[in-house]
């Protein structure tokens, strides 16, 4: 068995941020990914490609959307053939930065018999995942002196062997070394441990580790997990640790509580001390009572996306439509309390679950008097899951043909349509106009190159409009509206508050939104 030696230089870094690592051959371009995330202390969750330019061939996880320039490969083929051709490809992992990586085939080395991937060499120090540019990373290393930032080689071969051998008991410390400083900070934020930013990276490890596997704070963590999530990580920890892709997208809100890692081919690892405390604390009453919070958070996050300001009475009268078992009052205000510091993005105001970018605008009354003659549509119990797996989401006809008009007319890269799909389906349902989803569009760089593109782009959001449940028609699309004689539509809500890019994301994932549900359409 023999192994590639690579060069992998993240490009336009100057000095050059580069690490020469030995993988095995045999591998696929997953596998690859997560080699060269693990090298550079990276998650390894986000969408990524692989890019043959020469040849016009990509390699790309199934959230990139393909384009007819390129021949796709799956991600699950192996990388001899390709590299074999073609010594030097490039790579994009669509994370903070969405930086672009060189990669040289240097050279193929026969007699070597190691299965686990080796960093031998590198330059530049750990960049931070959350760094949006290289600029950005300049700009940090200027400033700060924390040795959190250096990297360390032993820590990454370390976690690469793990990688390669899951027979073995996985240990959180391990894992928590191969993270940069932020990245640990993150996790120490979503459980609301304070006054560690300027501990150093050992002792920030050990004080984390310990908080996030005490009981008292584990375990209300754990009560936010959806039934989905929970099946996902119950098959990991059983054993089964290669997940499909929405399977793998189940694990999001665990990754990023500190109590699972990714590896290679979608397979995720638990160590062996989140295994103990997990298992000291679940009995079938509070799997019970966790999954009955689940279904409860699912009804939450479907009327927040619907009304954004929602009476109790309106999601006992929902959630009793559809479950045997009757909600009450309390039980909802409880379950809110257990949710709203993880997941929720819900205040409850005055008597109301309010959204919580509405709250903190203390504008939600204007909505409340734009809405207070419209009844509230009662969704289907289908479109409450999908809204609920989708973190609010309402994917339609009339968005997929936006899709292709960006991609096939305006040349707009595939890995930026999810995050627009999304901003302009929340800019219409409060009530935007043409002009201010060409105003979304331009913000990201996307130009109309002709009228007749805006003509197109017109009648595409005109559909689009029509068929949005929105906000200030209490979930009701236009047309609807008009149905049940509605004659004139709500005056839109001005000084919307966005979701941007780099925003954290509203679902409760605890990453940004560009990286959770930004990417997801």
């Amino acid at each position: 068995m023999g192994a590639y030696q690579l060069k992998i230089t993240i490009k336009g870094s100057k000095p050059p941020i580069w690490r020469r690592i030995l993988v095995p051959e045999g591998i696929t371009f997953e596998t690859l990914h997560h080699m060269i995330q693990a090298s550079f202390c990276w998650s390894g969750q986000y969408p990524y490609q692989f890019e043959f330019r020469s040849e016009k061939i990509r390699a790309a996880s199934d959230q990139i959307e393909h384009t007819g320039q390129y021949r796709y490969d799956l991600v699950t083929e192996r990388i001899d053939g390709q590299i074999s051709k073609d010594s030097k490809f490039t790579y994009v992992s669509f994370g903070a930065g969405s930086l672009e990586f060189v990669i040289q085939t240097e050279d193929y080395l026969k007699e070597c018999q190691e299965t686990a991937a080796r960093v031998i060499k590198y330059k530049g120090e750990s960049i931070p995942e959350t760094c949006s540019s290289l600029e950005e990373y300049a700009g940090l290393m200027e400033v700060s002196s924390d040795k959190g930032m250096e990297y360390d080689m032993a820590a990454v071969n370390l976690r690469l062997e793990q990688m390669a051998d899951k027979s073995e008991d996985i240990i959180i410390s391990d894992i928590f070394d191969c993270y940069d400083k932020n990245s640990i900070l993150e996790i120490a934020k979503r459980h609301h441990l304070d006054g560690v930013s300027k501990l150093k990276k050992e002792e920030l490890v050990q004080k984390t580790i310990s908080y996030i596997l005490n009981e008292k704070i584990m375990k209300p963590y754990f009560l936010c997990v959806r039934d989905s999530e929970m099946k996902a990580f119950e098959q990991v920890i059983s054993g089964s640790t290669e997940l499909n892709f929405l399977e793998a997208e189940n694990m999001d809100y665990l990754y990023a509580g500190g109590y699972v890692t990714s590896g290679p081919d979608r397979c995720f690892l638990v160590s062996k001390e989140v295994i103990k405390a997990y298992e000291a604390f679940n009995t079938e009453e509070f799997q019970e009572e966790r999954s009955r919070i689940s279904r409860i958070g699912d009804y939450l996050c479907a009327a927040n996306s619907l009304y954004a300001i929602t009476p109790p009475s309106v999601i006992l009268e929902t959630f009793n439509k559809y479950e045997e078992k009757k909600l009450t009052s309390d039980e909802l205000l409880k379950a809110y309390e257990s949710l709203r510091p993880y997941r929720l993005m819900v205040t409850y105001i005055d008597g109301n679950f309010v959204d919580a970018a509405l709250s903190e605008q203390k504008s939600y009354t204007n909505l409340l008097r734009t809405q207070k003659k419209v009844p509230y549509y009662i969704p289907a119990h289908q479109e409450i899951l999908f809204m609920a797996d989708n973190s609010g989401f309402l994917m339609s006809g009339e968005l997929s043909r936006l899709s292709q008009f960006l991609v096939s007319e305006l040349n707009v890269p595939d890995e930026m349509i999810p995050l627009i799909l999304r901003q302009v389906q929340a800019e219409i349902s409060m009530g935007g106009q043409l002009q201010e989803v060409v105003n979304d569009l331009e913000a990201a760089g996307i130009l109309m190159e002709s009228s007749e593109h805006m003509e197109k782009l017109a009648v595409i959001v005109t559909d689009i409009w029509n068929n949005t449940r929105m906000v200030q028609n209490r979930g009701y699309k236009p047309y609807e509206m008009v149905m049940r004689g509605f004659d004139e539509v709500s005056v839109q809500r001005k000084n919307i508050q966005k979701i941007y890019p780099n925003d954290t994301c509203p679902c409760g994932s605890g990453k940004k939104y560009k990286k959770c549900c930004g990417k997801k359409a």
